[in-house]
C-alpha cells in the first residue's frame, strides 16, 4: 500500500513520491515563464529520463537523495512551507531558529522519504497533471493531478504553489485525498511548540534526524538562504 501511518499522522514520504512520480500533462502552449503545470511536469520528466537510464537508481538511496536534491530541493519553497507549517510560531522565533527549523524540516521529509521508498512504489505508476481549473492568483496557483496505480485506487492531489517577486513557481504544499501537509503538521508541530517551546520542537526534528537508518550518509547541504516574504 502506498498509504501508511507515522508518528505526525501524515505519509510524509508520499510528498516526495509525487514530486518523484513520472507524470503525464495537459498539452499547453510553449511560454518563455513556465507555468505551475510547466513545473511540474519538467521533475517529473527528468526523473523519468534517470530512472530509463538506470532503473537500478531506484535501489540506491544516496543516488535517489541525490536526484531529489538535484530536480525537487529547488522546486520547494521551504520559507513558504515552514511559515505556513509553523503560523504563529515563525513569525515569533529567532532567525536562527528559523533557518534551523527549515533545515530540519527539510531532512525530516527527505529522511522519511528515503527511509520507506521502495522499487514498488514506482512500478507502474504515473502521475497525470490535470488542466488548470482557474488560472494562477497573483502569487498562488494550485494544480490537480491524479496518481494512477495499477492495483489500487485512484488518489486525487493538489500541488499548492507560490511565486516569490515575480521568479518561478515553487510547491509549498501537497494535499492528499483532501488531508494537507502543511495543516496536519501544523496541528502536531503546535502541539509540541506549546508543550516545548520552539527550542523543543528543533530538538525533536534534530533527534529524529539523527537515529534514522540512513544518518551516517553525508547530509544533504542546505540549499542556501531564501528571503523571507510573506507566507502564502
Amino acid at each position: 500500500m502506498l498509504y501508511r501511518t507515522i508518528k505526525y499522522g501524515f505519509n510524509l514520504r508520499i510528498w516526495f513520491i509525487l514530486l518523484l512520480l513520472p507524470g503525464l500533462a495537459p498539452c499547453t502552449p510553449v511560454l518563455a515563464e513556465r507555468s505551475p503545470v510547466e513545473v511540474l511536469q519538467g521533475m517529473s520528466d527528468h526523473v523519468l529520463e534517470i530512472i530509463k537510464k538506470d532503473p537500478s537508481i531506484l535501489d540506491d538511496k544516496a543516488r535517489l537523495r541525490a536526484i531529489a536534491d538535484e530536480v525537487v530541493i529547488p522546486n520547494i519553497d521551504f520559507i513558504a512551507l515552514s511559515q505556513s507549517v509553523l503560523g504563529v510560531a515563525w513569525r515569533k522565533a529567532t532567525p536562527h531558529q528559523r533557518e534551523v527549523f527549515e533545515r530540519e524540516f527539510r531532512a525530516l521529509l527527505m529522511n522519511t522519504y528515503l527511509n520507506s521508498i521502495s522499487r514498488a512504489d514506482y512500478h507502474g505508476q504515473s502521475i497525470k497533471y490535470l488542466p488548470m481549473r482557474n488560472p494562477p492568483t497573483g502569487d498562488r496557483a494550485e494544480v490537480d493531478a491524479e496518481l494512477e496505480q495499477p492495483n489500487g485506487p485512484l488518489i486525487h492531489a493538489q500541488f499548492r504553489m507560490y511565486r516569490r517577486d515575480g521568479g518561478d513557481w515553487k510547491v509549498y504544499d501537497v494535499v492528499v485525498e483532501g488531508v494537507s501537509l502543511v495543516i496536519t503538521q501544523r496541528s502536531s508541530f503546535s502541539t509540541i511548540i506549546r508543550d516545548k517551546g520552539m527550542d523543543g520542537l528543533i530538538a525533536m526534528l534534530e533527534e529524529r534526524n539523527n537515529n534514522r537508518v540512513d544518518h551516517a550518509a553525508e547530509q544533504v547541504p542546505f540549499a542556501g538562504k531564501q528571503d523571507a516574504g510573506s507566507p502564502p
